[in-house]
């Protein structure tokens, strides 16, 4: 029995060495980083030789508020005759000379053959051939949550420089790019976005989601959140550019009701005069159904859809109508350009009635030879009706005339000495001049406004926001009261002089008179204003709002000399913000954007005639009129010098025109 047993226990043990012999030894875990970074510099070797060095030579220093850059930024080889696929931005300042380098050291002049001003690409050629040309990825293959590696050619020949992350969305900036939160910047816009097999996914580019033009989305760079145009996108385009025609985005020519991409009110709010869509037949009030045979149900279903399409293309709206028993379908071709808005003008100033129980909107001042004087409209007389409808505030009023253009008709329904009357008005353009005898409103005594104040911070003062180290000055006449809707002036001094005490002294008695308020932001650095500044300026504004009683249709901005950059700069960016801007001694740089009936603005120009500026000004007062800026432009002359401020008669007709900004 023991002998037995022995015997099975060795065969068991033999049996145990034998399986632990046979086991080979454990295989090294491998590096899971060092097979990334070797995955990663073998999709960049792949795609490298297809990547170009681009240098611009000469053009414009700037553009905008942007400084345009002087350094190589990248382009990719898209034919293997010497086409190049790049952004546009690498050439907003329109340089005289474009030098191309290739990954083997070649270099070459290179010429701009088309530009994409909705995707934002530019197309070179250079005289070369047999070039390297890179393989895309299919468009079914591109999905969110793969790598993405954006590659750039700069500095060093050899090796592009390399950004990596992944594909955080697809379809973005309205259906136009692939977004990625690889590191994106100046040098490798116009550079390749590629998949972890060196396979081109898109060219890099900046874009905004809320802006457009030239420089949209540059403010995003390095910011972990960078856009790509699809290389299948691109590929459709190379052939319409290769004509040497450029591509701009299409134009409808229409507003919808409701605010924001969120909103479901899907009426037509304007449908521009002379604009695709009124021409196929569309108009205010029609309610858009569907876009392209799709149903739209939400503002951001019809801008994803019309924010791809290029000026020439044709889109399909069906909308329903008011007292039609079928929706009806129109085909609009899109256009590049609409012709400029112009609203219609009546030629009142209504009352400034804050806590009115009263009916319709009283008239202040019925403007010289407008279309309300001429109609036989009296100041005192209160307007109950327009076109029918009931007129609820100087808004509801406003609004209705602002959607009628210069030589339509109009109804009034209006109250004089108790009785009701019925007015014909045939509307006008808005002046391009200031009332000479524009009487000051009723303001309250000073007597009457200190039972108000309570508090509340008068005259002229220094302040900061709280947690700021910016500071500002202001003034508040010592007869306000919180009763009454001021105008609020926004002083930009010029670099090197904050002109505080100048401005206080001249403007005081035209402040007490116009019932103004005066708020002078302060330059970090006095001697010039930094772009970063404009957002501390709107606190400022915003600030005083919350302080004051102001009249939103009545904040403008006041500047002399260089301050009027910034001060225009402000204007643009804020459009929601400010009715005006009035500059003396100094021009304006560049086109001002389109006219945006949401937010009219008004411009005036004061400038001495032996100023320089101009023969300059005067060609571009010109060019904003014709985009419907109502526009007042002053010359003195004087022997005065070019740099001096106003003299008092001029201030007083700034004055003028800052207290008519609420007309109608």
């Amino acid at each position: 029995m023991t002998h037995s047993i022995s015997k099975s226990f060795l065969i068991f043990a033999l049996i145990c060495s034998l399986k632990i012999q046979a086991v080979p030894a454990q295989t090294p875990t491998p590096d899971l980083e060092a097979l990334e970074e070797r995955a990663f510099k073998q999709a960049a070797a792949f795609v490298n030789p297809s990547i170009v060095r681009i240098e611009t030579v000469g053009g414009q220093d700037r553009v905008g508020k942007l400084i345009t850059g002087t350094g190589p930024t990248s382009g990719v080889i898209v034919s293997r005759d010497g086409l190049i696929i790049s952004s546009a931005f690498n050439f907003i300042g329109k340089p005289s000379s474009i030098l191309v380098t290739l990954a083997d050291g070649r270099r070459f002049p290179a010429v701009v053959v088309a530009s994409d001003h909705l995707k934002m690409l530019t197309l070179l050629k250079i005289g070369a051939q047999n070039l390297p040309v890179p393989l895309a990825v299919p468009e079914k293959e591109l999905q969110v949550g793969m790598w993405s590696i954006a590659l750039g050619r700069t500095f060093d020949l050899d090796q592009p420089s390399i950004s990596v992350g992944i594909v955080s969305a697809l379809g973005r900036i309205w259906g136009k790019a692939i977004q990625t939160d690889a590191k994106i910047s100046p040098v490798n816009y116009g550079g390749p976005l590629v998949d972890i097999n060196g396979r081109l996914m898109g060219i890099l580019v900046p874009l905004s989601p809320g802006a457009t033009g030239e420089t949209a989305g540059v403010e995003w760079y390095d910011s972990g959140i960078g856009f790509a145009i699809p290389m299948h996108d691109v590929l459709k385009i190379i052939p319409r550019l290769n004509t040497g025609k450029n591509l701009y985005p299409g134009k409808a020519g229409i507003t919808l009701s409701g605010k924001g991409d969120l909103s479901t009110d899907m009426k037509l709010d304007r449908v521009r005069y002379g604009s695709p869509a009124q021409e196929a037949g569309l108009k205010s009030g029609d309610t858009v159904i569907k876009l392209d045979g799709q149903t739209t149900k939400m503002h951001s279903q019809m801008k994803q859809i019309l924010m791809k399409k290029y000026a020439g293309e044709s889109v399909s709206l069906t909308v329903t109508r008011e007292g039609s028993k079928a929706p009806q379908t129109y085909k609009v071709t899109l256009v590049e350009k609409l012709v400029p808005f112009e609203s219609g003008f009546l030629g009142i100033l209504p009352e400034r009635e804050t806590k009115s129980q009263a009916a319709g909107v009283g008239v202040r001042y019925v403007f010289s030879k407008s279309a309300a004087a001429k109609a036989g409209l009296k100041s005192k007389d209160r307007i109950l009706e327009f076109n029918q409808n009931k007129v609820t505030s100087s808004e509801s009023l406003a609004l209705m005339v602002n959607h009628l253009r210069p030589s339509d008709t109009a109804e009034l329904l209006i109250l004089r000495d108790q009785k009701q009357l019925k007015l014909k008005v045939t509307l006008q353009s808005t002046p391009n001049s200031v009332e000479s005898s524009l009487p000051t409103q009723a303001l309250p005594s000073r007597a009457a406004a200190k039972n108000e104040q309570q508090n509340i911070k008068v005259g002229h003062f220094q302040d900061q926001l709280p947690g700021e180290n910016l500071k500002f000055w202001a003034y508040v006449p010592e007869n306000y009261a919180p009763s009454y809707e001021y105008g609020l002036m926004v002083w930009i001094h010029p670099p090197g002089n904050t002109m505080q005490s100048t401005i206080f002294k001249e403007w005081k008695s035209i402040c007490e008179q116009r019932g103004i308020i005066i708020v002078g932001p302060s330059a970090q650095d006095v001697v010039h204003w930094d772009r970063g500044e404009s957002e501390f300026v709107k606190e400022v504004i915003e600030s005083m709002k919350t302080r004051y009683t102001i009249d939103s249709k009545r904040i403008f901005l006041v500047s002399h000399s260089n301050g009027g950059e910034f001060a225009f700069h402000l204007a643009f960016k804020y459009r929601e913000l400010f009715r005006g801007v009035a500059i003396s001694g100094a021009s304006i740089k560049g086109q001002p954007p389109e006219t945006d009936p949401d937010f009219p603005l008004s411009l005036y120009f004061i400038l001495n005639a032996n100023n320089p500026f101009n023969k300059l000004l005067q060609p571009k007062i010109e060019a904003i009129r014709k985009m419907n800026y109502p526009t007042v432009f002053q010359l003195i002359k004087n022997d005065k010098p070019v740099g001096d401020y106003l003299e008092k008669p001029f201030l007083e007709e700034i004055g003028r025109w800052a207290d008519s900004l609420d007309r109608i």
